[in-house]
């Protein structure tokens, strides 16, 4: 998620038991928002690479690492009162929500499931707003599932029969769609 304290506090105070973890691509932008706050350029740099450092690369398995990259912001942020600032009250005590020490599993981004937002809206739901909930399902279990499945196959074995028999069961599967949407339509126009 985004990294808002008042949207996790939420979260939070309504859901006790999720586990909130906040994208490190959308850290590290919050980051660079606030390069005003450090009184020059060279310190926010390092504050970057650090934070940087300790939002994706310095993990679980890389502890010490961690820990020193964390007192060295630590030491940065002594020299720099309003820099400071900005890091106890927005990082500091979030720490376990952004820093890859943490996070023992999942990814350090949200922005793959954005991506397949993206490709959910572009490629298979193209200048189409306002679905009814019913035709969205049918087009994820029509389109989407059947073109992800060939995907795995293809990657695993692409001379396999069986991604040729999942192909057609595909392709099928539409056919079925529309003679049933057609159906439908007509019988609705007989109604009137």
């Amino acid at each position: 998620m985004d990294c808002a304290p008042q949207i996790a506090q939420a979260i939070e105070e309504s859901i006790p038991q999720a586990q909130i973890l906040w994208c490190g691509v959308h850290v590290l932008r919050a980051i660079l928002r606030k390069s005003n706050k450090f009184s020059s350029q060279e310190k926010f740099e390092q504050f970057y690479n650090l934070m940087k450092d300790l939002v994706f690369k310095l993990d679980a398995e890389h502890e010490e690492e961690a820990n020193a990259a964390y007192d060295q912001v630590l030491e940065l942020l002594d020299t720099d009162p309003t820099a400071s600032q900005y890091f106890n009250r927005q990082w500091r005590y979030n720490i376990s929500r952004w820093i890859a020490r943490d996070r023992r599993e999942g990814d350090a981004t949200n922005n793959i499931a954005e991506a397949h937002f993206r490709t959910l809206k572009h490629d298979y739901f193209p200048d189409r707003k306002n679905l009814r909930i019913d035709d969205v399902i049918i087009e994820i279990y029509t389109k989407v599932i059947p073109s992800f499945v060939i995907k795995l196959k293809i990657d695993q074995n692409p001379a396999d029969d069986r991604v040729i028999r999942i192909m057609e069961k595909a392709t099928n599967a539409e056919i079925d769609v529309k003679r049933q949407r057609k159906i439908e339509s007509i019988s609705m126009l007989n109604r009137s």
